[in-house]
């Protein structure tokens, strides 16, 4: 049995700024007492194959560290064709004895996060049904090693939808198995010598040395304050659950699917919504002056959790930004989720926005429309492309019925693509905390104001018109995306009857086009708008709205 695959996560609660808790999600789960499900067919939303162990044939994954070198019996009749390494979306490492170098793989493999390791393997047709022992050979930088152990019977071809039919291995965090500079070698290998005599020689190793694994080495972490809604209108009165169970199901997801050692992620207190809920991007606007005054860093997202009974407005579930990389951009790092009756029902849909928030944009699938799909989508019709896992879970995602998170189809899962994407964003967000100052890094001692940031004016306007308008701080976005327009807008700031400033804006959309930002840049001299009666903003139609500065929210910083 495997005793040991993967250890539990590890939790720590601190105190916050107007914050009740602090968890922080760096490892997986204890893979023991597992069955097993074909293929994940007809699976709900989010299921996939278990990864099963029971009755597998196997002697469980030891290892060797310190003893003395194990007895050599190449297997015969059995070639390796893929070593696959997958800490939520396959990346293979090793193909037919050969290793395959950093730039030929199609994804990055992150450090201090559990990992699968799987032997893909084919038989000859002469091929005796028998037992047979894969060795996973790691060497650390330390100049140590270890050995890990597989024995199970092998009578066909291995299978990718169940761990029962393949060799695996599993690499604890917790272990430091999952490090920098690393390296690894597979083996397959007789339990004696000439048993599988009158087969022929296959590819009994990979690669043919030891060689680099391939662990980044940069930190990736991804850090979110999930912000809960008290409900409080006519007959309405109702306050999201933010249970354990749903507070797990969520992060446990969220942290799965995202290429990062860890995901630290705080629960804000509730705060009241006192109006009827039409459009979830009202919260947006509010949620983002709530972030600026709560002096949160550029690389923090701020996610609001709205009890919804059935989990939608208007036929939508859930809302988001699609901000650039930009450290000023900060503001746009909010989306919003609506949490049903049961919280853990909205796991994925809160995977989907912050996918947004990390600059994903849809994907195609053939039974559900979204807006604006990337067409570098690499894989038809919105599907996986390639077997993913999940390192919590210890599901499998089959890559031919599971579909991109970022798709509107079910059953749904990371695919590379995304995986590929959100790792490029996340690594640039968290260099921020590691940089010096002086080299692109956060003061942490300035806090926000330890990067060159401006004062920013802007509006929330939804398609039914309401608008809410708030100061903040940042920069206007560094890249133009598929939500922005290419038509000039402009607002007027208005003292005394006469024009105090003329100031070019910029506009950005949500994901589902439902509500528009207007962005402007704000001199230093008029960034508490002081001396300002009223605003007015000129749409592409050269049209005037008018906005009283008493409906400007100005940030508390």
């Amino acid at each position: 049995m495997f005793d040991l695959m993967f250890l539990p996560k590890l939790t720590r609660v601190v105190p916050g700024f107007a914050l009740a808790s602090l968890a922080l999600y760096g490892c997986g789960s204890d893979i023991t007492d597992l069955t097993i499900d074909d293929a994940g067919m007809g699976a709900s939303e989010g299921d996939g194959d278990e990864a099963a162990t029971e009755d597998a044939g196997t002697e469980g994954t030891e290892g060797t560290e310190g003893t003395e070198p194990l007895e050599q019996y190449p297997a015969t009749g059995i070639s390796i064709t893929q070593v696959e390494a997958n800490q939520g979306t396959a990346i293979f490492v090793g193909e037919e004895g050969e290793w395959i170098p950093a730039q030929e793989r199609f994804g990055p493999l992150v450090k201090n996060r559990n990992t699968l390791i799987r032997v893909h393997y084919e038989l000859d047709p002469s091929f005796v049904p028998r037992e047979i022992e894969a060795r996973l050979i790691l060497g650390f930088p330390d100049g140590t090693g270890k050995t890990l152990r597989q024995v199970r019977e092998v009578s066909s071809a291995s299978a990718p939808n169940t761990l029962d039919e393949i060799f695996f291995f599993g690499l604890v965090a917790e272990s430091n198995e999952v490090v920098p500079g690393m390296t690894y070698k597979v083996e397959l290998h007789e339990l004696a010598a000439g048993a599988g005599g009158g087969e022929p020689e296959g590819i009994w190793q990979t690669p043919r040395e030891p060689d680099a694994l391939g662990i980044q080495p940069e930190p990736v972490e991804l850090k979110i304050v999930f912000v809960p809604y008290h409900h409080l209108y006519d007959n309405i009165d109702r306050t999201t659950d933010t249970s354990d169970a749903t507070m797990t199901a969520i992060t446990d997801y969220l942290y799965e699917q995202n290429p990062v050692e860890q995901v630290d992620w705080e629960l804000h207190e509730p705060v009241l919504f006192e109006l009827p809920m039409n459009n979830l991007g009202q919260l947006l606007g509010p949620l983002a002056a709530l972030r600026d005054n709560e002096l949160a860093f550029p690389n923090v997202y701020y996610h609001a959790l709205f009890p919804v009974p059935n989990g939608g407005v208007a036929g939508v579930a859930g809302i988001a930004s699609v901000p650039g990389p930009g450290k000023g951009e900060g503001d746009s790092r909010v989306s919003a989720t609506a949490v049903p009756n049961n919280g853990a029902n909205a796991r994925g849909t809160v995977v989907h926005e912050v996918g947004h928030n990390e600059g994903l944009n849809h994907v195609y699938c053939p039974f559900a429309n979204a807006a604006s799909p990337d067409p570098s989508y690499p894989y038809e019709n919105g599907l996986l492309g390639t077997w993913g896992f999940g390192i919590v879970s210890l599901q499998l995602y089959s890559p031919d019925n599971h579909y991109d998170y970022m798709s509107y189809c079910g059953p749904s899962w990371v695919s590379r693509w995304s995986w590929n994407k959100t790792f490029s964003r996340a690594r640039t967000l968290t260099s921020w905390d590691y940089e010096d100052a002086d080299n692109g890094g956060l003061d942490l001692a300035l806090g926000p104001a330890g990067y060159a940031e401006k004062d920013l004016l802007t509006a929330s306007i939804s398609n039914d018109g309401t608008e809410f308008w708030w100061t903040s701080h940042g920069t206007l976005p560094t890249n133009a995306d598929p939500y922005g327009d290419d038509y000039d807008h402009y607002v007027e700031l208005r003292g005394d009857g006469e024009v105090l400033a003329l100031l070019p804006s910029v506009v950005r959309y949500t994901n589902d086009y439902s509500t528009a930002w207007l962005i402007t840049e704000l001199p230093p001299e008029l960034a508490k708008l002081d001396g300002v009666d009223e605003i007015v903003r000129v749409d592409d139609d050269s049209e005037p709205h008018i906005i009283p500065r008493a409906q400007v929210q100005l940030s508390r910083r």
